[in-house]
């Protein structure tokens, strides 16, 4: 660990660098968020293998927040009970935008938990799309629907797309994909997430294709609850969470401008 507190702002709190994997295996990451502790560990490793920093703070011999950055996306993610933490953490890269679980900066979008229960096929659904899971071959294809979705994406994130314990489900369009979502599995919690759909194929059932895809994989990989976070704004992806017997059971936001 790097036990740097060195600062350009004295609002800073004492945190400590985590500078490779080897450090990161020795944190017990747990108790730091309502609903994604399962994935802290992977999330840390992730943003490590792209590139991006890992900070920790503590109190006495636990871990007490977990901050998660990544410079060519100019975002983070923040894990912790503390606003006092939360708010420390994302001043450390002023102009970026921070997920937390509580409203920080001066502009805050609100993206809703829903959680449910994996199931198996449901024999009332029918793909309207073909669906598959992506592997490496499709990694332009998903790289290029992405950005055209989200705008900047690191293709950091991409140097595989199949990875232990995540599948990336994609559908095929018109000589292009369509969409594509991911679903993980942690200590039999599911997720899904990074949901994308190109403009023209919205609302034409493509996002419920992949969120019935996802919750079988979710099912058959051993998944209870699955959880899945939803901006405020997404009324589509929402409806398509509730109509799956979803629930809203909290929330957290992403916050600009410190």
């Amino acid at each position: 660990m790097d036990p740097s507190t060195t600062a350009p702002s004295e609002t800073l709190l004492p945190a400590e660098r985590c500078p490779d994997l080897a450090s990161l295996d020795e944190l017990r990451l747990r108790g730091l968020s309502e609903f994604f502790d399962p994935f802290l560990g992977a999330f840390a490793r992730d943003t490590l293998r792209t590139g991006g920093e890992v900070w920790v703070s503590r109190s006495g011999d636990s871990v007490d927040g977990l901050y998660l950055y990544l410079e060519s996306e100019r975002q983070g993610a923040v894990f912790t009970h503390s606003r006092p933490i939360a708010e420390s953490f994302s001043a450390r890269h002023s102009g970026s935008s921070t997920y937390s679980d509580f409203p920080l900066g001066t502009r805050s979008e609100l993206f809703r938990i829903y959680e449910g229960t994996a199931t198996g096929p449901d024999p009332s659904h029918r793909f309207r799309h073909p669906v598959r899971a992506g592997g490496d071959a499709d990694r332009l294809e998903v790289l290029g629907l992405m950005r055209g979705v989200h705008g900047v994406v690191d293709d950091a994130w991409f140097t595989s797309i199949a990875r232990e314990n995540e599948v990336c489900f994609v559908v095929e369009g018109d000589r292009e994909l369509a969409g594509v979502g991911w679903a993980s599995i942690s200590s039999g919690v599911g997720r899904l997430h990074s949901l994308s759909v190109r403009p023209r194929y919205r609302r034409t059932g493509v996002g419920t294709d992949l969120w019935h895809a996802r919750m079988r994989w979710a099912a058959g990989s051993g998944a209870g609850p699955v959880v899945t976070e939803i901006s405020e704004h997404n009324s589509g992806s929402r409806a398509i969470a509730e109509a799956g017997g979803m629930r809203w059971v909290g929330q957290i936001y992403r916050s600009f401008g410190r």
